[in-house]
């Protein structure tokens, strides 16, 4: 493993790739949830309005007079439980929707142009339309908003269109109606009395006003649908940001996807700072996979780098790379922390005691027992993306590295599954702690030591079974 250091096995393609079928599919399953949950928020709202109406209508109207207001109230109530009913069993008629959506527009305009039963006898339905009752329409056109579906808010923006203007021709059409309009009035040359007088007429209905509430309605539904659409769109985005972090999770450390999600910039400045360095590796590796076909070999892989990656993020852990049954992970990037030494050492304590447990159960199984030598050191590497503009690789490099990488042969030589090196023992005692209290029957070897260097690095061993105490970090 020469060559001064090691590239990280997987990188980053800086080009924008387009988006995958999973991640499509997880972005549409986001929208359709907001959907359904704002089917409940309209269906419950509504039933709150309505609960407050009912109430209003009870205190200041005598119930001999406000028995029809409270029958209206009670069948809006039961209209929009069809379409949530519906989406809470996972059944989502946009048909039906559509159709209850209309049923009620048609039903509220009828309520609002029809005149009460307990006004006057010389009150007209024509009357109606000078009282401020189409806002009531629009209040329900706004509240179209709550279901996170311009296609919804548009439809029920046409039905209302179609059951107000349907209202008024029905009413232009009576015998006894006078439909006016302000051009006429003005080109008729009639003097402001007479216009007044037409005005007060209760049986005169003014074709402007209805000209401006469809351009209200009209106005209100394109500004509602396109709000919802810009909220749908910030929805998209989080979904595919969120996608993408599930992606990058795949191939990245927690702490290094937490760096490209926020775009940290230190990530693109290469930059030298201490890093401790942990080389994990399957002893006996080559007989092992000549005994194992490829299927239960792959397996064999996956759980073991699995238990180890588990272990490494657990105590804050970077991986950098698989090479074959062996992982690379570093302690101190992307930004470096007074105990990365410490959870180093920690971390390799609980990676053999976590692979001697599993050793035991697969041999209480009948399976063959697997061993693993871990080494570790501790020293300046250069921390950084690597490659060129069309793939980039994070990355540590530096002799630290490769003598990390020795300590972890040099446990085959030695016959024990724990080397560290002087500088990280030195460097967990800097920090406050105390190797021998982290990982028990750690002793100094004064046998050994990584030669190959101008300056030998002595070494610390593990010879008995290994016991890790716990390490808050």
């Amino acid at each position: 493993m020469g060559g001064g250091g090691y590239a990280c096995a997987t990188g980053v393609n800086t080009g924008k790739p387009g988006p995958g079928g999973g991640a499509t599919t997880d972005i549409a399953g986001a929208i359709a949830r907001e959907e359904a949950s704002g089917l409940a928020y309209m269906f419950w709202g509504r039933v709150a309005v309505l609960a407050l109406l009912a109430l209003w209508v009870g205190l200041t109207i005598p119930f001999q007079r406000s028995q029809a207001y409270l029958l209206a109230i009670i069948v809006f109530a039961v209209l929009g439980a069809p379409s949530y009913l519906l989406a809470r069993r996972g059944i989502r008629s946009i048909f039906a929707t559509a159709f209850f959506l209309l049923l009620d527009a048609s039903i509220l305009t009828y309520i609002l142009i029809v005149p009460p039963p307990f006004l006057a006898e010389e009150w007209t339905p024509q009357l109606n339309f000078r009282l401020p009752n189409f806002l009531y329409l629009g209040i329900f056109l706004a509240s179209m908003a709550l279901s996170y579906s311009p296609t919804l808010v548009i439809w029920a923006g046409i039905a209302s269109i179609l059951a107000w203007s349907t209202g008024f021709l029905w009413i232009v059409g009576l015998p006894d109606t006078i439909p006016t309009t302000a051009r006429s009035q003005l080109d008729s040359g009639l003097s402001p009395e007479v216009i007044i007088s037409n005005f007060l007429n209760p049986h005169a209905v003014s074709v402007t006003a209805w000209y401006n509430q469809l351009v209200f309605l009209a106005l209100v539904t394109g500004i509602l649908a396109l709000a919802v659409w810009r909220s749908r769109q910030l929805v998209y985005r989080r979904a595919a940001a969120e996608a993408e972090r599930a992606a990058l999770s795949r191939y990245f450390s927690p702490n290094i996807v937490e760096e490209l999600s926020t775009r940290s910039p230190e990530l693109a400045q290469p930059a030298v700072q201490p890093v401790a360095v942990l080389f994990a590796d399957m002893v006996g590796f080559t007989g092992i996979s000549e005994r194992l076909g490829p299927e239960a070999l792959v397996a064999l892989l996956r759980e073991f780098h699995g238990r180890l990656v588990q272990v490494a993020f657990a105590h804050g852990g970077t991986l950098d790379k698989y090479i074959g049954d062996a992982i690379m992970v570093h302690f101190g990037t992307p930004r470096p922390k007074v105990e990365d030494p410490l959870r180093a050492l920690a971390c390799a304590g609980a990676m053999i005691e976590d692979i001697r447990g599993w050793s035991a159960e697969r041999v209480r199984r009948g399976e063959m027992p697997i061993e693993i030598g871990v080494g570790v050191h501790y020293g300046d590497v250069l921390v950084g993306n690597i490659g060129d503009q069309r793939r980039l690789e994070y990355t540590v490099l530096g002799d630290t590295v490769n003598v990390a990488s020795r300590l972890e042969r040099l446990t085959r030589e030695a016959g024990v599954p724990l080397i560290v090196s002087d500088d990280l023992v030195v460097a967990v005692r800097g920090c406050g702690g105390d190797p021998l209290h982290i990982v028990k029957d750690l002793c100094r070897d004064e046998a050994r030591t990584v030669r190959g260097r101008r300056e030998p690095i002595a070494i610390w061993c593990v010879t008995a079974r290994l016991q890790t105490r716990a390490v808050r970090v």
